[in-house]
């Protein structure tokens, strides 16, 4: 889940990113990571992700923790690049930072059992966004997680926003994580993809899809521990487009 600094979208990522295995959705778990990435050709002025070159690497921290009340997941990027701003004047740093903290409470810990063959959990779901540059974004909705067989995790998350630059407006939120082949397999699918309206730019789409290998265990190491492969980095309103492939590789936290 990439550092996105802009009042038109924001992530959720409470178990794509972090735990392939379905133990993910299970109570008291734990996981970080660090992730690093790099692509060519980010031109994205309306996140920060906009450099002189179109070259730019991000350094991610993820952190997910799962209980009975619920989850609760925060990252933190550093982007790194020859930054320029919004009308492509370079900027007098080369890097970047941006965060957020998305903790959901599972309605299912208060007496009200959402759950049936379909839907895992309900949650009263939150977040909140934040740059080093002074923006803030505050989300507050509700969650549902489903059950569908071959995702450890999918849902979706259904906010109302407010941030530093926009009216009031709608979030909706979707994220996945799969495994890609049988049960056996070193693949992996995650990603998420984020749907919110704007004042003057219409409907604003940011996506994130992912393709992930378990190389350590390809060559002998634990298995669950490295990853690489791919994430593409996809964000549309009425006034851009930018589309960015990137490599990236994944290493999970004790």
């Amino acid at each position: 889940m990439r550092a996105r600094r802009s009042c038109r979208l924001a992530t959720w990522g409470c178990v794509l990113a972090l735990a392939p295995a379905a133990t993910a959705c299970a109570a008291d778990f734990t996981s970080s990571n660090i992730e690093l990435l790099y692509g060519h050709g980010f031109d994205d002025r309306y996140t920060g992700a906009n450099t002189s070159d179109r070259d730019m690497a991000t350094f991610t921290y993820e952190n997910l923790v799962v209980r009975d009340w619920g989850d609760s997941f925060l990252f933190v990027d550093v982007d790194s690049g020859h930054l320029v701003d919004f009308a492509g004047a370079r900027r007098d740093r080369s890097a970047q930072v941006y965060s957020e903290w998305q903790p959901r409470l599972s309605l299912g810990s208060l007496g009200v059992d959402g759950s049936n063959d379909l839907v895992r959990d309900v949650f009263i779901a939150t977040q909140v966004n934040a740059g080093d540059d002074g923006f803030y974004a505050g989300m507050a909705g509700l969650g549902v997680d489903f059950k569908i067989p071959g995702f450890s995790a999918i849902g979706v998350n259904v906010y109302l926003r407010k941030d530093t630059f926009n009216a009031p407006t709608a979030q909706v939120t979707t994220f996945w994580t799969a495994t890609l082949g049988g049960a056996d397999s070193r693949w992996i699918s995650e990603g998420f993809v984020d749907i919110c309206g704007t004042d003057h730019d219409g409907v604003d789409i940011m996506a994130q899809p992912r393709v992930l290998h378990d190389v350590g265990s390809r060559f002998g190491g634990r298995p669950g521990l490295w990853y690489a492969g791919i994430e593409w980095y996809y964000h549309h309103n009425d006034a851009m487009t930018t589309s960015v492939p990137q490599i990236m590789i994944k290493r999970m936290l004790p």
